[in-house]
């Protein structure tokens, strides 16, 4: 599957051995699902963490709610920087866009484009772009 390829090669690497038994067991399992043996191990993994949430808490201390909303905040803050940069090359093409446009083109919710225009106007301004919202408009001055 080319989607799985290139989402699993965006992940870390783990490199680790195998006694024969293990590498036997987790061959048979790759090929049963027609899959490579590291997304066999990758998925097995997986499979274990979400099925023992308890086992993670009570031995290693470790959250996975406090793990999940980290990843949710250093995504939502890679969208925001990659959106500003959008933005700002887009503004070269409008005095004034409809809202809705221009969110659909930087591929972003009403909400995201309207908290990078309140959040985020002070580094629009010192990036040469300063926005307001005009009714359904945003009005670049």
């Amino acid at each position: 599957m080319p989607s799985d390829t290139q989402k699993s090669s965006d992940l870390s690497r783990i490199t680790f051995s195998l006694d024969a038994f293990d590498e036997r067991v987790i061959n048979l399992m790759a090929q049963k699902r027609k899959q490579s043996r590291s997304e066999t191990v990758r998925s097995l993994i997986h499979n274990w963490i979400e099925n023992n949430t308890n086992i993670l808490k009570s031995n290693y201390d470790i959250d996975l709610t406090d793990i999940t909303r980290d990843i949710e905040i250093t995504d939502y803050n890679e969208v925001i920087q990659k959106t500003i940069q959008k933005l700002i090359r887009y503004s070269e093409l409008f005095n004034e866009i409809e809202f809705d446009i221009l969110a659909e083109q930087l591929e972003v919710s009403r909400k995201i484009l309207r908290d990078i225009i309140f959040e985020h106007k002070n580094k629009l301004e010192k990036l040469g772009v300063k926005l307001r919202i005009r009714g359904k408009l945003i009005v670049k001055e």
